[in-house]
């Protein structure tokens, strides 16, 4: 029987290096070209079966073991995002105004250490293991590219998990329930009639009636949602005008939804028309409003994954370094794949204020306690062993 964790340990550097790497040489998302070569080489120097495809970055590894079972797939996502780096790292970024500043360049690197610890433990398996190392989770639902291309094909559950900056390093949380929000995008044009701002009553303000519509849309949360279900409507662009002295004729507002409840997310297109329409309307203006549906709520819903998955950090990590950990309204992709399969979400704790790293994901001096990635390659290798086993019924 494999020792994972001597295994794991053995890696370290090797990982730490692959990160370090990684972290030079930054992509944003559906421009991983590099990355996704770097990652097809280290997986294929190992011996591990390799997917790519012709029209998207990224790839699927396939690790098939030596005894009858499930599949399950482990997920790392590969991209980096548009901030200039100021961490003032030996190895930091190469790229200008590109940077792995949420840590997807750690989720790499430790899939990739638990690739090796997996293939070296092959024989051991009790069905098969597929890792998908995913582009563009920056940009949103770009993980449905994979679903489409039947990535999923054959897949009982997925893993995912991130460094989390909020929480201290040698802590994990996975936990059932709501833990990430949608994030979806509005677009709202509104339709005015314009005039001279000497004489206004000429004319119809899609200005004034856009501000009006700002804080119309504030009574959605406020009186139309449940008080005890967090929902937040952000209007984050106001574009309209020509001149000071002349009443806009069209005005675009651009904004955000967060939410957890599916049905009420769902019901948030119509919600938000009827609201602006309706206000915009008192003013002589018309209105036309687009909503695109982003990632999902990210809901860990099936208590058998997270109860193994929590057994697996914890065999890491110590029991006593769960840590419970509230539901935040930022949004993550791999919350799409849930939507096809069960599978389960969670955080590994990177904060040292004694090294100095204490920022936050997405900021120009984001850093990482690279203690960790052996640790979360260990954990990624635990969690596909001990699903296998269990549900082989052999656990």
């Amino acid at each position: 029987m494999t020792d994972i964790h001597e295994s794991a340990a053995r890696l370290e550097e090797h990982i730490i290096d692959m990160r370090r790497r990684l972290h030079r040489h930054p992509e944003l998302g559906c421009e991983e070209t590099e990355t996704t070569a770097f990652i097809v080489s280290e997986l294929r120097e190992i011996g591990i079966p390799v997917i790519t495809f012709d029209d998207i970055t990224g790839c699927i590894a396939v690790i098939e073991g030596g005894k009858p079972g499930k599949t399950v797939m482990l997920r790392a996502d590969i991209d980096a995002l548009p901030i200039t780096e100021q961490t003032g790292l030996p190895f930091a970024s190469e790229t200008p105004g590109v940077m792995h500043a949420c840590g997807h360049d750690c989720h790499t690197a430790m899939l990739l250490g638990a690739a090796r610890v997996l293939w070296e433990m092959r024989e051991e398996l009790r069905g098969t293991v597929k890792l998908i190392f995913q582009m563009g989770e920056e940009i949103g639902r770009k993980s449905e590219e994979y679903v489409t291309r039947g990535a999923l094909k054959g897949v009982d559950a997925i893993f995912g998990m991130h460094v989390w900056p909020s929480m201290p390093i040698g802590t994990f949380n996975f936990e059932d329930g709501e833990r990430m929000a949608c994030s979806d995008r509005f677009t709202i044009q509104i339709h005015g009639c314009a005039a001279h701002g000497s004489a206004p009553h000429l004319g119809h303000d899609a200005i004034l009636a856009a501000a009006a519509a700002v804080m119309a849309l504030q009574s959605i949360p406020s009186r139309q949602n449940n008080p005890l279900d967090s929902l937040v409507v952000t209007v984050g662009m106001m574009n309209g005008g020509t001149k000071q002295n002349i009443l806009a004729d069209h005005v675009e507002l651009v904004g955000t939804v967060r939410a957890f409840n599916r049905d009420f997310r769902n019901s948030m297109p119509e919600r938000i028309r009827t609201v602006v329409q309706n206000t915009v309307q008192a003013y002589g203006c018309t209105a036309d409003c687009d909503y695109y549906f982003g990632p999902s709520p990210l809901i860990n819903d099936d208590p058998d994954l997270v109860r193994i998955a929590r057994h697996a950090a914890a065999r890491v990590l110590g029991e006593e370094a769960y840590r419970s950990s509230q539901k935040v309204t930022g949004a993550e992709d791999f919350s799409v794949y849930m939507e096809h399969i069960p599978g389960v979400y969670g955080y590994l704790g990177i904060r040292n204020p004694e090294k100095g790293i204490d920022c936050g994901n997405h900021h120009p001096c984001f850093l990482v306690d690279e203690d960790v990635l052996v640790k979360g390659a260990e954990i990624y290798v635990r969690f596909a062993l001990d699903y296998l086993t269990e549900t082989s019924g052999e656990g």
